[in-house]
């Protein structure tokens, strides 16, 4: 029941970048995070080339400099971003991580507002 109620393959990739994103404006960047929820990581990250092509024509289009698409699997609360854009650096520093593949795993995170904007806007302010 969950997994229909998360079905994504109907979704184009720019439908899916859009559905829950916000922008934020940090030390003079302009930061889009997006919110995708799943019960399977393995599937949206299948189709991870065709989201970096959507992203990085929202980046031009929109002057975003950096964008993290937040994959939340909600059957374990655990998201893995992938980020497009710069400054990568400030992600790891977020984190306290590398990104491999401009990808990273973030175990027990779900809030986008509470566990992800926040150590974010530390990391560029620091």
């Amino acid at each position: 029941m969950l997994k229909a109620g998360t079905n994504l393959a109907a979704k184009t990739e720019a439908e899916l970048i859009e559905a829950d994103a916000k922008s934020f404006e940090m030390a003079g960047k302009t930061v889009r995070v997006d919110q995708v929820n799943t019960v399977d990581l393995d599937e949206v990250f299948a189709r991870e080339v065709a989201f970096r092509q959507a992203i990085e024509k929202a980046n031009q289009e929109n002057g975003y400099d950096l964008f993290l698409l937040m994959i939340t699997n909600i059957l374990d609360s655990n998201s893995r971003l992938l980020v497009v854009g710069e400054p990568k650096d400030v992600v790891e520093k977020a984190f306290g991580q590398k990104l491999v593949d401009d990808k990273m795993d973030l175990a027990g995170v779900v809030s986008r507002k509470k566990q992800v904007v926040p150590p974010l806007q530390d990391a560029f302010e620091a």
